[in-house]
């Protein structure tokens, strides 16, 4: 008898470090976030809200002036996806 001995190839992923969204499209995002993952600048970012083209809230403090607008990263891609149909026309 030969002796063969089973192996097994033992597989797993790389550990995921805190804070590494690499690769993975966030939920929401700041103005800032939509300019650098899409590449619309702010200015149109706050119009197409304006107009309700994406979607987006604002998170303060009642009585406060100030706040955190975040907007909905499926709104966004949503939006360009529907423009691509009709050639990019706004």
């Amino acid at each position: 008898m030969t002796g063969k001995q089973s192996t097994t190839k033992i597989e797993t992923t790389e550990p995921v470090q805190p804070g590494n969204f690499t690769g993975i499209m966030p939920e929401f995002g700041r103005v800032a976030d939509v300019a650098r993952i899409f590449g619309i600048k702010r200015g149109t970012a706050y119009n197409l809200l304006k107009d309700g083209k994406i979607k987006g809230v604002l998170l303060r403090v009642r009585g406060k002036k100030s706040g955190l607008r975040l907007i909905s990263m499926e709104s966004v891609r949503e939006f360009i996806c529907s423009h691509m149909k009709n050639g990019g026309v706004l």
